[in-house]
Order: structure tokens, then C-alpha cells, then sequence
């Protein structure tokens, strides 16, 4: 099923709200409505169009993209991205490392943010090159369970906080060497994440419009024109910036016409709508700078 004929079951009906008070409830609906087998823009689709709030927005979003860019994850559950590392206190808590003992390898090291560290199934973990080359970072993927691995969790998160989200240790992971992959898929992570947390972000206002608005019809073409982005080898940047920028004027008026405080911690996790935005907004200026010295090189040659 493509991303738009979700969109079409949706208006026949399909995918309705469902309540989900806690994390394990909106696990249980992931997995009952089989939503991680569809493809991953799909899944982000009819995963937020089911949620009742946002933080399960985020993780329909979330898992869509660990889908797209792992494609080798174990089929079935959650997965999560552990990559962000301790920059305060590195001695106390440093990074991950691999050492290689008889054929395979031990995995050593700490990740400063895990979600869904209550109930992930499987993580993905990068391990960054010695020398700081970011190109040459590497990954792996690990059942929660195996031995040497410890997830713990933080009492109080700064947002989206019915998602459950933590830290990760690693002592003496036992790691085959075919299970360690390059930088290729990383880096599609880094690429696709907003955009798949933002078709996903406007999937959820689609659910809760008037099928007779502008808002709907925008919110319709905003979900549209981001399935085109994420299906590009190198994203348009300049265009990205103002799909983007056309889905914030959507959260405005959503804001304006829809009773957001029946939505439950609202005020709180409506910063996930924006968490994306400087960065991409930036890109911007960063590709009008390129293209202006491309400009600049053809006139002086």
C-alpha cells in the first residue's frame, strides 16, 4: 500500500483515533493494526492518524524512518537509534567502542538517549571513528536482551513525555563482525528523520480537520509533497524549506481551529512540530550559497 492510498483509506473510513493513555496501549495498537509491515511512509501515515497524542506521532514517525534506513532491522516491535553520546562528562560516561577478541568483537560504551526504552525491541548502535571522521562511523543492530546491555530511564523527560525515554550501557556486548554495518544507512537516518516525523506531524492535524476546510486540502498537499521528498536520492533543499514552511502556516490554523487542549499534554509536546525547523531553514541558506558560488566560478571561467 503507497503512503497517498493510505491517505485515501483513511477518508473511507479507516484509521480512526484511538485512545492510547500510556506507551504499552499505543505498542499493543502498533502491533495489532500490523502497521510496522507496511512501507514506511505508510506506517507513519496510519500510525498517526490512530493517535490520540503526540508523542505517539513521534514514534509513528520514529519507527517509519528506522524502517527506511535500516531495512535490515528484524522484522516486528520498536526499534531505536542509539547514537547520542555524553559531551559533559565523557570520563564518566564515554562513548561506545568496539574491540575486536577471537573473530567477533565486544561492544563497550554508553548512548545518552534511548526511546522507548520501557518496551524497544531492538537497537541500532553507532559507534563514531576514533579520528572524528563522522563519514566513517559505524553501526550495528542488537536485541534489547542480549547479554550486557542495560537500559535505564529518565524520570522526567523534557517533552513528549508518555514516551518512554532512557539511557543505554553497553559491558562486554558480544558482537559477530557480520553483524556491523558502515556509515550509508546512519546517514540516511540523518536525512529522513524530520521528514518522516513531519509527514507524520501532518497526518495527525489531516485526522483532525474538516474534510470541507483548507486546512484539510493544505494539510493533503503538505503530506503529498513530503512523500515526494523523502522518495529523493539528494534532497531539494531549497524547495524542503518552503514545504516546510507551508506546514507551519498548517500548524497555525490548526491551532486556530481544532480544541488542542482535549489533545493531552498539548501545550507541553507541541515543540515537536518545530524541532526541525532551524535546521532546515538553514540548509537553505546553505544550498542559495552554493549556487551562488557555482554562479560565480561559471562567470569568472
Amino acid at each position: 500500500m503507497t503512503a497517498l492510498q493510505t491517505i485515501e483509506n483513511y477518508l473511507g473510513g479507516d484509521y480512526p483515533i484511538t485512545r492510547c493513555e500510556t506507551e504499552s496501549d499505543y505498542y499493543a495498537l502498533w502491533a495489532a493494526r500490523e502497521l510496522g509491515d507496511l512501507p514506511p511512509a505508510a506506517s507513519a501515515i496510519a500510525g498517526s492518524m490512530l493517535s490520540d497524542r503526540l508523542p505517539w506521532v513521534f514514534t509513528a514517525g520514529y519507527q517509519a524512518t528506522l524502517r527506511s534506513a535500516f531495512p535490515m532491522l528484524p522484522p516486528g516491535g520498536w526499534a531505536a537509534f542509539a547514537a547520542t553520546e555524553d559531551t559533559v562528562d565523557p570520563v564518566a560516561h564515554p562513548g561506545t567502542s568496539l574491540t575486536a577478541v577471537n573473530g567477533a568483537f565486544r561492544l563497550n560504551g554508553n548512548k545518552g538517549w534511548v526511546a522507548h526504552c520501557a518496551l524497544v525491541d531492538h537497537l541500532i548502535v553507532t559507534v563514531n571513528d576514533p579520528m572524528g571522521d563522522k563519514r566513517k562511523a559505524r553501526g550495528l543492530i542488537v536485541e534489547r536482551d542480549r547479554v550486557g546491555i542495560t537500559l535505564t530511564h529518565r524520570d522526567k523527560p523534557g517533552f513528549l513525555g508518555a514516551m518512554s525515554q532512557g539511557f543505554a550501557n553497553f559491558n562486554d556486548v558480544q558482537v559477530e563482525a557480520d553483524e556491523i554495518f558502515e556509515f550509508e544507512p546512519i546517514r540516511q537516518f540523518g536525512r529522513s528523520e524530520a521528514k518522516f516525523v513531519t509527514l507524520a506531524a501532518s497526518a495527525f492535524m489531516l485526522a483532525r480537520s474538516d474534510e470541507a476546510s483548507e486546512l484539510h486540502d493544505r494539510l493533503i498537499s503538505t503530506a503529498a509533497a513530503m512523500v515526494s521528498l523523502l522518495a529523493e536520492q539528494h534532497t531539494s533543499r531549497q524547495v524542503y524549506a518552503s514545504i516546510e514552511r507551508e506546514f507551519q502556516r498548517c500548524v497555525g490554523l490548526f491551532e486556530l481551529q481544532i480544541s488542542v487542549d482535549e489533545i493531552p499534554d498539548y501545550a507541553v509536546d507541541r515543540k515537536m512540530f518545530r524541532m526541525y525547523s532551524d535546521r532546515i531553514q538553514r540548509r537553505r541558506e546553505y544550498a542559495k550559497r552554493e549556487i551562488a558560488q557555482k554562479r560565480k566560478a561559471r562567470v569568472c571561467f
